[in-house]
């Protein structure tokens, strides 16, 4: 069977190969070899996925971010164990950082919902979901670097004051001192800001 090589040379080769021999040339950079690869185990995979995820759409975007992630650091591979439990790590670790993220932008947003609620005095339920969260956003984003990533690591991520002093090297006080001094320039941004409906109030 004719094939390329990594190099786009035409060279012919025996089919199918060994698992050791499929290894060797995915490693190599060959397409064809990749191809075998994703035509052997892609429909374990995908079926380990679909009853980790109980969802078709997303355990097939997991599939296909696992092969990708496979090709692009095709020349890193070290297998030491059969590739269909090499992938199958891969997809469950796929699994595990998706479910993660979703887990931590959940607390991120109420946190979020939670801070809206404390500049602007209201009711967490009357704080409009999307408008008034992007806007306060871009008014975090308007602090200095360092004062960003505390008030960030505090109020977003809910980190408690002595935490994000272990992780920062800086005192407790200091930390208080930026969240007080960056809560004051978020609400003068936010007041700056004629979308922000509440804005009027904490104009004081």
């Amino acid at each position: 069977m004719e094939i390329l090589d990594n190099r786009g040379k035409r060279i012919v080769e025996k089919m199918p190969w060994t698992e050791e021999e499929l290894f060797s040339h995915v490693k190599a950079g060959n397409k064809n070899a990749f191809e075998q690869l994703y035509r052997d185990h892609s429909g374990g995979i995908y079926c380990n996925l679909r009853r980790m995820t109980r969802d078709d759409e997303l355990a097939k975007e997991i599939l296909q971010d696992v092969f990708t992630k496979v090709w692009e650091k095709k020349a890193a591979l070290n297998i030491d164990k059969p590739f269909q439990f090499y992938l199958f790590r891969m997809a469950q670790n796929s699994v595990t950082s998706f479910y993660r993220s979703i887990k931590r932008d959940k607390k991120m947003l109420e946190n979020l919902q939670l801070l809206a609620s404390e500049i602007t005095h209201q009711p967490i339920e009357t704080i409009k979901t999307g408008v008034e969260e992007e806007l306060l956003l871009q008014a975090v984003d308007c602090l200095s670097p360092r004062r960003k990533k505390i008030f960030i690591l505090c109020k977003l991520e809910g980190k408690s004051y002595e935490e994000v002093s272990k992780i920062l090297g800086i005192s407790v006080s200091t930390i208080g001192d930026h969240i007080v001094k960056g809560t004051k320039t978020i609400k003068h941004q936010l007041m700056k800001s004629k979308q922000f409906s509440s804005f009027q109030a904490f104009q004081c």
